[in-house]
């Protein structure tokens, strides 16, 4: 198959393409045998396909792994930040400040209720949102500041709440990459006032294929939370004569002036989940431990370099990213995929294009930028192959490889 077959190839480079020895698989770790049953099972025996027992066990089940009190499972994480969105009560011309590096989803419910995003730098050493230029683009309409743990990084929380509490702004994590990721043993997602999580199929646990989770730190917006998730169902207020009058259920707003949404998971998705969350930690410190191995193994080559962990932070590794500096040489990222790919069978790829650089976010009025630090890192940025039990061949392969075509581009200079 073509990778050039726009029909055919997948954009985000997860899957089979021919040619290579190292690819990106679409899925972090295969189902085990008892989480296939679990999921046959539910589909042979409950009582119905959503908004039952499977839900409420996994989302308390997900409130005790994290430690939290209210914890509701959707659809996926996109609808997890609208609704985190809906809930900070966003205006349109409201500003949300987030990071200009991370995945589209992570911004677009904003953008969708009509906020004015305020892209963020990144840490030039953690790779993750600055705090620092946070405090250079607050205004008087900034209203929520978006914290991403992209890769698996947690973010610098402790000076983020700092300045969330010294200006009375919202906070909303994104932790759709960072499953068991902590600050001094507190689960990310736990600080701010929303928390929302990724289990789609690239991630350390799926719900088949997609699924989110949506942690709310209020009491009070926790009440409000299933209504607006599950069309504004609800029961009748009162004792009722016949059990059909005036109708089976009522529908509300919840919110005044805010439509309900319907994003509700399913049933086998929910077994499947709080099956899958007894092997999180387990499969994070597999992922540590090749990380280990990598960074070990490239040590002496000064060209690689590789995030840094904010202290007492738990960096869980969801992407491997990468930075290369060959500008003693007069090579840039390029050159080096070009030889990883061409001639050492790695497909390599480059994740997450910071955000105003897409037609998308620039037709939208989005396209102006502040951004220094990412504009000088991200375009020698790049990905290695990654998943969950990477085998030795495969492992060496990648060290070699990226050892060989960074001697091959010295030598070319």
């Amino acid at each position: 198959m073509s990778e050039n077959n726009s029909k055919l190839s997948d954009p985000s480079g997860r899957g089979w393409v021919e040619g290579y020895k190292v690819i990106f698989p679409k899925m972090q770790h295969p189902y085990t045998e008892d989480e296939i049953q679990t999921v046959a099972d539910v589909m042979r025996h409950a009582e119905g396909q959503t908004q039952g027992q499977y839900l409420e066990k996994f989302q308390a089940d997900f409130a005790a792994f994290t430690g939290v009190k209210h914890a509701f499972a959707v659809s996926n994480c996109t609808n997890a930040l609208k609704l985190a969105a809906i809930f900070c009560r966003l205006q349109p011309g409201d500003e949300v400040i987030l990071p200009a590096y991370t995945y589209m989803a992570s911004a677009v419910p904003f953008g969708d209720l009509g906020a004015k995003l305020v892209w963020a730098d990144i840490h030039p050493k953690t790779w993750t949102i600055d705090p620092e230029d946070i405090l250079k683009k607050l205004t008087p309409k900034t209203k929520v500041i978006l914290a991403v743990h992209l890769l698996g990084l947690p973010c610098h929380m402790r000076e983020i709440m700092d300045i969330a509490k010294r200006y009375n702004i919202k906070v909303i994590e994104d932790c759709a990459q960072a499953m068991d990721c902590r600050v001094d043993g507190q689960h990310v997602g736990t600080f701010g006032d929303f928390g929302c999580f990724s289990f789609h199929a690239a991630k350390t646990m799926t719900t088949l294929g997609e699924g989110g989770m949506l942690v709310v730190r209020d009491d009070e917006t926790a009440k409000l939370v299933p209504g607006i998730r599950h069309n504004g169902l609800c029961a009748f207020e009162g004792p009722r004569e016949r059990y059909w009058v005036p109708a089976m259920s009522n529908v509300e707003s919840f919110l005044d002036g805010q439509w309900p949404q319907n994003f509700c998971i399913g049933e086998a998705q929910c077994a499947l989940g709080a099956q899958q969350l007894k092997g999180v930690i387990a499969n994070n410190e597999i992922l540590i431990e090749q990380d280990r191995r990598i960074r070990a193994a490239l040590a002496d080559i000064p060209e690689l370099s590789f995030p840094e962990v904010i202290p007492g932070g738990r960096y869980v590794v969801h992407q491997y990213v990468m930075h290369f500096d060959g500008s003693a040489f007069g090579k840039n990222r390029d050159d080096l995929l070009d030889l990883m790919t061409k001639k050492y069978g790695v497909r390599c790829i480059t994740q997450y294009y910071p955000l105003y650089r897409y037609p998308l976010f620039q037709k939208m009025g989005l396209g102006t930028h502040d951004c220094p630090v990412l504009e000088e890192w991200w375009d020698n940025s790049f990905s290695l192959p990654w998943w969950c039990g990477i085998d030795d061949e495969s492992l060496s392969i990648m060290t070699d490889g990226l050892r060989s075509a960074v001697n091959d581009l010295r030598n070319q200079a």
